[in-house]
C-alpha cells in the first residue's frame, strides 16, 4: 500500500472475494456492504457524495444471479452510484469475437438488471474489447467484460465523467481509468425557467394577479417588460418557499409515511390513519409535480398513463447534457476553449455587431397609418352573408398549384362546390320542411355548416354524387341540385339518397 502511495485499503478477501480498493485520506470512505462478488463504498469528497460499487462477478450464471439480486435498485437507496469492474458477461454478441457462443439467458438477465436499475453505460475510450484469453490461433477470443455503469443521479453530478481502457500488459484484462470532472457549463446564476407544475397550484393565479396589478410607471413595452421582471422575481421567491426542491419534499413525505405505517402496525388509531391518508395524497401530488418538471426539462411527452417512472425522464435529461458545445473557433481563427469563454465571446460579438450596424436614430411615428376604428360600412360587410359571386371570386383566386397531386382540383374547386353552396344557402335562408317524430308536426329547419369534408372520395360516399365525372356534368345545374326523383328518393344513378 505504501509502495502504491495510498493511505487506506479495504478487501472482501474474508468473504471469499478478490477485490481490493485503495484510496488516499483526501477521501472520506465508509464501507456500506460487501460480498464475495462486490464491495460497496460510500465516498465523499467535499460536497460530492456518491456510492461506488466495485464488481468482480463469478463466471457461473447462477452465482451472478445472486449478485443481481444483491445489487437490486430497491436495495441501493437514492444516492448517486456507479458500478465498475469485471461483470464476466456481455450485453450482446457484438461485444465478443471468437470463442464459444455466450449463454443467451445470462445476457438477458444482465440486461434486465441494467434496465430495472435505469443504468447507463459511461462514455469510454480505448479498445472495443477489454478481455482476451491469450490463446493462439482460432482458439483466441475477445470480449467486453469490464465496464462502468451509472445511474442518472450520478451522471447529473458528474456529466463529463468518462472511462479510458488502457492496453493489456500482464493481465488478460484492460486496465480502466475513470475520470470524474465537474460540469464546466455550471457557472454564473441559473437562468429563470417557468415550471409547468406551478400552474397546478391553487395559489399560482392569485400570485400572478397580485404582482401584475401593481402600479408601474411608464407605458407600452417598457411597462410590460417591468411587470415581467417583477413577476420573475416573485415567482422565484414563491417557488423556493412553496415547492423548494421537489425530490427533497418527496423524500420527507416518504419517510413520514413509513413512520406512520410503523405506528399503525403497533396499534390502530383513527388520527394516525387519517394523517396517513392525507400524507399519501400529498405525496401523490408531489410526485405528479416532479414528473411534470422532469418532462418539461426533457422536452418530451409522457404517454404511458398510469405507469410512473421518473427514471425515464432522468435518462433523457442525462442524454441531453451530452449534446453541448465545448469548443468554438471563429472564422478569423479565434478559439474559445471553455463554455464560459464561448458565452462571453458571443456576448462581445453581438454587442459590437448591433452597436456598429444599428446606430441610435429617431423612431418614426407610424400611428397615423393605422386606422383606430372600423366604419359602419365595413362592419356590415364583415357580418353579412357572402353572395355566390363573392364565393366564386374567392375560389377563383386559389393558385392552380396550391394543392399539388394527381387528384388536385386547384382553382377549379368552385366547379365542384357550386351545387353544395346552393343547397347550403337554401338550407340557411329558406330552411327545409322537417317532420318531428316525437311531437308529430312539421317545422322549418335552418342549419349552417360547422365543418367540411375535404376528402372527395368521402364526400362522394356521403352525398352519393359522383366526383369523378367531367366538370360540365358536376355543374350541370348551378342554380339548383341534380335531378332527384322525390317519389322513390333516388338519384339519377339509381342509388338511394342518404337523406
Amino acid at each position: 500500500m505504501r509502495l502504491l502511495k495510498f493511505d487506506e485499503a479495504i478487501s472482501n478477501e474474508t468473504d471469499g472475494g478478490k477485490i481490493w480498493v485503495f484510496w488516499k485520506n483526501e477521501l472520506d470512505v465508509q464501507v456500506v456492504r460487501m460480498s464475495s462478488q462486490f464491495v460497496s463504498l460510500c465516498i465523499t469528497e467535499g460536497s460530492n457524495h456518491f456510492l461506488g460499487n466495485f464488481i468482480y462477478a463469478k463466471c457461473n450464471r447462477l452465482e451472478r444471479q445472486l449478485l443481481w439480486e444483491e445489487l437490486n435498485s430497491d436495495r441501493m437507496g437514492g444516492e448517486p452510484c456507479f458500478f465498475a469492474g469485471d461483470f464476466n458477461v456481455i450485453r450482446s454478441d457484438i461485444e465478443r469475437c471468437g470463442g464459444r457462443p455466450r449463454n443467451r439467458v445470462a445476457i438477458d438477465e444482465f440486461n434486465k438488471w441494467i434496465h430495472q436499475g435505469g443504468l447507463l453505460e459511461m462514455n469510454s475510450q480505448g479498445g472495443k474489447f477489454t478481455w482476451c484469453n491469450g490463446q493462439q490461433g482460432l482458439s483466441r477470443a475477445w470480449a467486453k467484460l469490464d465496464r462502468v455503469l451509472l445511474d442518472a443521479n450520478f451522471l447529473s453530478l458528474f456529466p463529463t465523467a468518462h472511462c479510458l481502457y488502457l492496453p493489456r500488459t500482464t493481465s488478460d484484462h484492460c486496465p480502466m481509468v475513470i475520470e470524474f470532472l465537474s460540469d464546466p457549463f455550471s457557472y454564473g446564476p441559473p437562468p429563470f425557467r417557468f415550471q409547468q407544475m406551478w400552474v397546478e397550484h391553487p395559489d399560482f393565479m392569485t400570485l400572478v394577479q397580485k404582482v401584475w396589478y401593481e402600479s408601474v410607471i411608464g407605458s407600452g413595452l417598457f411597462k410590460l417588460a417591468t411587470k415581467l421582471k417583477k413577476l420573475k422575481v416573485a415567482l422565484r421567491v414563491w417557488n423556493k418557499s412553496v415547492f423548494g426542491r421537489t425530490n427533497t419534499q418527496i423524500a420527507i413525505l416518504e419517510d413520514k409515511i413509513e413512520n406512520l405505517e410503523n405506528l399503525l402496525q403497533r396499534g390502530w388509531d383513527d388520527d394516525i390513519e387519517r394523517e396517513l391518508v392525507r400524507t399519501s395524497n400529498e405525496l401523490s401530488s408531489w410526485r405528479i409535480r416532479e414528473d411534470i418538471r422532469l418532462a418539461q426539462m426533457a422536452k418530451i411527452k409522457w404517454r404511458m398513463g398510469g405507469d410512473r417512472n421518473t427514471k425515464f425522464f432522468h435518462v433523457w435529461l442525462s442524454n441531453k447534457k451530452h449534446r453541448k458545445i465545448h469548443q468554438l473557433r471563429t472564422s478569423n481563427g479565434l478559439e474559445f476553449n471553455s463554455p464560459e469563454a464561448i458565452h462571453l465571446g458571443a456576448v462581445d460579438y453581438f454587442s459590437d455587431f448591433l452597436q456598429r450596424s444599428n446606430p441610435v436614430r429617431e423612431v418614426p411615428d407610424l400611428s397615423s397609418l393605422i386606422s383606430s376604428v372600423i366604419n359602419d360600412e365595413d362592419c356590415v360587410r364583415l357580418c353579412g352573408i357572402p353572395s355566390l359571386v363573392e364565393v366564386k371570386e374567392a375560389l377563383s383566386t386559389i393558385p392552380i398549384n396550391s394543392s399539388p397531386g394527381p387528384r388536385s382540383l386547384g382553382n377549379e374547386l368552385d366547379v365542384y362546390l357550386q351545387p353544395l353552396i346552393v343547397e347550403l344557402k337554401e338550407l340557411w335562408d329558406q330552411g327545409v320542411s322537417t317532420y318531428d317524430m316525437v311531437s308529430s308536426p312539421e317545422f322549418k329547419m335552418h342549419a349552417a355548416v360547422m365543418w367540411t369534408i375535404n376528402d372527395f372520395p368521402a364526400y362522394e360516399n356521403l352525398s352519393r354524387w359522383s366526383t369523378k365525372v367531367g366538370h360540365e356534368e358536376a355543374a350541370r345545374n348551378v342554380n339548383g341540385m341534380p335531378n332527384l326523383d322525390r317519389n322513390n328518393d333516388t338519384h339519377e344513378s339509381g342509388d338511394e339518397a342518404p337523406f
